[in-house]
């Protein structure tokens, strides 16, 4: 991957979000949507940001990402979630707290409306200025979510450094749950630590009914997976709640 084709991505931001919805589970109600980057530049996104996450522009790449998306998604003009993804480097920078309130400021959401995914999340970087970062922002009225529980070990352990707002589950959990004793054990252990410390927890990568009615009855909060709708541009986004607007008050 050259430097100059990240640099013109970035500097032209030639990018934009797909948004893949997450539901209350005993509703089956949307509460919110979660932003996906996608660019035509670079065709693997893995790859994209292996290669940024190592080059001065990295902040820059996130930051960008995280504005555009919310100046987006406040065009809905609802009041539900937007859950967007944050590396732990980024998190920590020194102005990503200011940047935030700058973004929210310029759009109708609260901060509350907005929740940051911490990616990949490694007990090794819960260090105190991690800590003290989530809970100002949580000071702040944002929300967070650590991405990916129980993918590593320790990540269960950063769920109890960190008291996240939401735990989310690897996808791992949510294929053949139906059928996997050893992953309803697991789970049903999240849950009960969940209930008891006000916390979410999602299950992403639901994509059978036998899961979701697994899912369902172990008491697990919000799903988010292809099962009940794939990511999809903004404007499909706009369009279905629209839709859900004019349903909602026809039956007034």
């Amino acid at each position: 991957m050259s430097i100059a084709k990240l640099n013109d991505l970035i500097d032209h931001e030639k990018f934009n979000h797909h948004y893949q919805a997450l539901y209350d589970l005993q509703t089956l109600t949307t509460i919110g949507y979660k932003a996906y980057l996608q660019t035509n530049v670079f065709k693997n996104l893995d790859i994209l940001f292996d290669k940024v996450s190592n080059s001065s522009r990295f902040f820059e790449l996130e930051i960008r990402s995280l504005r555009k998306a919310l100046y987006e998604y406040n065009k809905l003009s609802v009041e539900k979630k937007l859950f967007l993804n944050v590396y732990p480097l980024n998190l920590i920078h020194a102005g990503m707290i200011q940047y935030l309130d700058f973004f929210i400021e310029k759009t109708d959401l609260t901060p509350s409306q907005l929740t940051l995914e911490i990616k990949e999340v490694d007990i090794k970087e819960c260090s105190s200025m991690m800590t003290d970062t989530i809970q100002t922002l949580q000071q702040h009225g944002y929300q967070i979510a650590l991405d990916n529980v129980g993918k590593q070990v320790s990540s269960i352990q950063a769920v109890l450094e960190l008291n996240p707002d939401y735990v989310k589950m690897d996808r791992f959990f949510a294929k053949d749950l139906a059928t996997a004793v050893e992953k309803q054990e697991m789970i049903r252990s999240i849950v009960t630590y969940c209930m008891h410390t006000n916390t979410q927890l999602i299950l992403k990568g639901v994509e059978i009914p036998e899961d979701l009615d697994m899912a369902k009855s172990m008491g697990i909060s919000i799903i988010q997976g292809d099962l009940l709708a794939r990511p999809e541009p903004f404007s499909v986004v706009k369009k279905y709640e629209l839709k859900q607007e004019g349903n909602i008050a026809s039956n007034e």
